[in-house]
């Protein structure tokens, strides 16, 4: 056992001694890369923490603009809280959330074009975010409210083709379908609320869809049943010639 330790520390001292003449020549380099990867660790760290206490101060501004307002306050007061948080707080959580909301309260004041343009900088700005398709059917809305049918139509078809969030397809196939309950498009109308009401079943938005998919069953135009072919007559067989009497006086 001794000599195997001794052995394996002479093994180690060789070692050293055929790398250390390698080590003393490039040891610049070394303390160079060395010095990096500490650089690169105390900046990540850094980034890091910084993270962490931007999104706590965000945390923080929101719970404070949100206690500040009066009890009386208008809506016009709680969007523009909301858009402070999330003006000086972009890059959080709480920041992208106060966007969001923001632009919800101005859609519930009435203040479509103003909504639209924040729903539309969410989406922008984080076009993979989980709410991201929400903030587009938002977009749509925006557009619908303000009787810019083409354009919302197109927002609507966005969300369904674009994005991945179930139940923000069904609203836009909802919006879709009474967009062309309006028009007089009842097919296309009764094609969408008859969707929603498979995806939603047990859902009120679901139930709601299949109360209009119902009622539009009775004024969409039914395939006319095909005519029916009266069965060929089998021809008439003509009767046999009387038979010839035989001659019988020969």
């Amino acid at each position: 056992m001794i000599f195997v330790l001794m052995e394996s520390q002479d093994t180690a001292t060789d070692f050293m001694y055929k790398v250390w003449p390698q080590i003393e020549a490039n040891k610049n380099k070394i303390i160079a890369g060395v010095a990096i990867v500490v650089l690169a660790v105390a900046v990540f760290s850094f980034i890091s923490w910084n993270r962490q206490q931007n999104q706590v101060a965000a945390g923080e501004a929101m719970t404070q603009a949100l206690l500040s307002l009066k009890p009386d306050a208008n809506l016009n007061d709680v969007s523009h809280s909301y858009l402070a948080v999330a003006e000086d707080y972009p890059n959080s959580m709480a920041g992208q959330r106060a966007l969001l909301q923001g632009a919800t309260v101005l859609f519930t004041e009435g203040d479509y074009t103003n909504a639209q343009r924040y729903f539309q900088q969410y989406v922008d700005a984080h076009p993979d975010d989980a709410f991201s398709a929400h903030a587009a059917l938002g977009v749509a809305k925006c557009y619908a409210a303000e009787g810019k049918i083409n354009d919302a139509v197109g927002e609507y078809q966005r969300v369904i083709n674009d994005f991945g969030d179930a139940q923000a397809q069904a609203e836009a196939r909802f919006a879709l379908a009474q967009i062309n309950m309006q028009a007089g498009n009842y097919t296309d109308a009764l094609r969408l609320f008859q969707q929603v009401a498979q995806a939603e079943q047990y859902g009120a938005l679901g139930t709601e869809a299949a109360q209009y998919a119902y009622e539009l069953h009775f004024k969409t135009p039914q395939p006319a049943p095909a005519p029916s072919v009266a069965p060929a007559k089998t021809p008439a067989t003509a009767p046999a010639p009387a038979a010839t009497p035989f001659n019988l006086s020969h």
